[in-house]
C-alpha cells in the first residue's frame, strides 16, 4: 500500500476534537480550571482539551496536529499513530506532575507523533515532505523552548536551510534527535514527550514485521517472477508431444 496516499482519519478526527474543545473553553470559562492539571485522577487525560495559554496555543497546536499527525499516520498506520500519541502524552504528564507544572495542551501528543515519525523515518525511507514537516516542528521547539519565539523563528530558517542543503535527510533527523534530547535535559515536557515518542518508535520499528521473503514480485503485474536460473525444457523441432 502507498503509504502517501493513506487518509488521515485518526489525526481528522483529534483535530475536529481540538477544535470543538477549543471552542467549549471559550464559551465555558469554567472548563479550564476543571480540567487542567491537577490533584483529580481525570486529570491524567483531560489537559488535553485545554490550551490554557490562549488563542495562540489554540492555533499553534491545531496547526502543528494536522501537519504532524498526517505525516505521523500516513507513514507508521494508524494504530501505530495512537501508540506514539498516547507515549507522548504519558511522558508529558509524568514529567509534569514530577516537575509540579500546571496547565494543559494537546503539545505533548503532538510531540510523541513527531518523535516516533522521526525514528521511523530513520529505519526507512525519509519521504521529503514528512522529513520536512517533523524537523520544522522540533527546530521550532527547541528554539521556543531555549530561547522563546525569536528563537523559535531562527531554528525554523535554520532547519529550511539545512534541508534544502543536505541531500540525505537521515542526517538532518538525527539532528532532530539531537535537538529532542537536549530540551529533555533542559527539563522541557516538549523534550520529554519528543524522547518518549522516539522510544516508543524505536519499540514499533523492532517489532515490525519483516516482509515475506518468498517469491520476486513484479512492482507492476504482481506476478511472480520466473526463476531464470532453473533448465528449461524447450521442444526439439521435429519432435511432437505424443500427449
Amino acid at each position: 500500500m502507498d503509504t502517501t496516499r493513506r487518509t488521515p482519519i485518526l489525526t481528522a478526527i483529534a483535530c475536529a476534537v481540538a477544535s470543538a474543545a477549543a471552542v467549549a473553553q471559550y464559551a465555558v470559562p469554567g472548563m479550564i480550571p476543571a480540567l487542567e492539571r491537577g490533584p483529580d485522577w481525570w486529570r491524567l487525560v483531560t489537559p488535553l482539551l485545554v490550551q490554557t495559554l490562549g488563542w495562540y496555543q489554540v492555533v499553534t497546536n491545531l496547526v502543528t496536529l494536522a501537519l504532524v499527525g498526517a505525516a505521523a499516520e500516513r507513514a507508521t498506520g494508524r494504530w501505530r499513530w495512537v501508540v506514539l500519541f498516547a507515549a507522548g502524552t504519558a511522558g508529558g504528564q509524568i514529567a509534569a506532575y514530577s516537575w509540579h507544572e500546571p496547565g494543559g495542551g494537546d503539545s505533548i501528543a503532538i510531540c510523541g507523533l513527531a518523535g516516533g515519525l522521526v525514528v521511523w523515518l530513520l529505519a526507512g525511507t525519509a519521504t521529503p515532505w514528512a522529513s520536512w514537516v517533523v524537523v520544522g516542528y522540533v527546530a521550532m521547539l527547541t528554539g521556543w523552548g531555549l530561547s522563546g519565539i525569536r528563537a523559535a523563528a531562527a531554528a525554523a530558517l535554520v532547519a529550511v536551510v539545512v534541508l534544502v542543503v543536505v541531500r540525505d535527510k537521515r542526517f538532518v533527523l538525527a539532528g532532530a534527535v539531537v535537538c529532542a534530547l537536549v530540551l529533555a535535559a533542559a527539563s522541557d515536557l516538549h523534550g520529554v514527550s519528543l524522547v518518549a515518542g522516539m522510544l516508543a518508535g524505536a519499540g514499533l520499528v523492532l517489532t515490525r514485521p519483516r516482509r515475506h521473503r518468498g517469491a520476486q514480485v513484479t512492482p507492476v503485474t504482481g506476478l511472480s517472477t520466473p526463476d531464470t536460473t532453473a533448465p528449461q525444457l524447450v521442444d526439439a523441432p521435429g519432435i511432437k508431444d505424443p500427449l
